[in-house]
C-alpha cells in the first residue's frame, strides 16, 4: 500500500513539475535524465509510471477528462438528464476544469485551427470523449429525443466532436468577463445541434420522398 501511495504521489509530481517546465522553457525537457535530475528524483522513478514525455503528456488530457467526469458524476440527477443536459453540463464543467489548467491549454493549443479536427495534443483525449459521447448519444436515441437517421446517426459524435473543439477555440480566445462568451458559444451551439438532431422537417421530407417513390407519385 506503501509503494502504491508513492508511486501516485511521484506520478502527481511528474505531471505538475512538466506542465511547470512546458510553461517555463515553451517545450518539453531534453531529456528525461536531464528532467528528473532537475527534480531530484531517481530516473526509474519516471520510467515505473511513463515510458515517454509523450505518455505523461497523454495522462495529463487523460486526467482532465476523469476530473470533469468525476464532477459531473457527482450530480445525483445527472443519469436522469436529456442527452442534450448531459452535453449542456460536460461541456461547462470542462471548462471549469480547463481553467485551471490555462496557461498549458493555450501553450498546446493556442494555434488550433478551425480545420484541424484532429489535433495530436487531443490525440488521447479524443477516444475517451468519443466513449463518453456516444453513451450519451445512445440513450438519446433510446429516449427518441435524438432522431435515428440513415447514414446520419453514426456521424453524431464527429458532429458533437467538432463542437467540443469550436467550444475550444473560443475558450481558448475570449477575452470576455468571466468567459461570458464561452458561455454563449455552449448555449447557442447545443441548441444548435440538439435541434438539428430531433426529428423534424427533415424528417418529413424524407418520409415523403420514400412515399411518393413507393407509391410510383414520380
Amino acid at each position: 500500500m506503501e509503494n502504491e501511495v508513492r508511486d501516485i504521489n511521484i506520478k502527481t509530481v511528474l505531471q505538475n513539475e512538466y506542465i511547470l517546465h512546458l510553461l517555463r522553457n515553451g517545450k518539453e525537457p531534453v531529456t528525461v535524465f536531464s528532467f528528473c535530475e532537475e527534480l531530484k528524483i531517481d530516473e526509474n522513478d519516471f520510467y515505473s509510471n511513463f515510458n515517454s514525455f509523450k505518455l505523461l503528456e497523454a495522462s495529463i488530457w487523460k486526467l482532465l477528462f476523469n476530473q470533469t467526469i468525476e464532477a459531473i458524476n457527482q450530480d445525483e440527477e445527472f443519469p436522469t438528464y436529456t442527452a442534450q443536459d448531459k452535453v449542456l453540463s460536460f461541456f461547462y464543467t470542462i471548462v471549469e476544469v480547463f481553467k485551471q489548467n490555462r496557461s498549458f491549454i493555450v501553450l498546446k493549443l493556442g494555434n488550433l485551427s478551425c480545420k484541424d479536427l484532429r489535433p495530436k495534443a487531443l490525440s488521447e483525449f479524443r477516444p475517451l470523449f468519443n466513449e463518453w459521447i456516444k453513451d450519451v448519444i445512445s440513450k438519446g436515441l433510446e429516449t427518441e429525443e435524438i432522431a435515428t437517421r440513415p447514414l446520419i446517426t453514426d456521424k453524431y459524435n464527429e458532429v458533437l466532436w467538432g463542437q467540443f473543439l469550436y467550444i475550444l477555440r473560443v475558450w481558448i480566445n475570449d477575452e470576455s468577463r468571466d468567459f461570458q462568451t464561452t458561455d454563449a458559444a455552449i448555449e447557442k451551439t447545443s441548441a444548435l445541434l440538439f435541434e438539428l438532431m430531433k426529428k423534424g422537417p427533415l424528417d418529413l421530407m424524407i418520409d415523403f420522398v420514400k412515399f411518393a417513390y413507393q407509391n410510383k407519385a414520380y
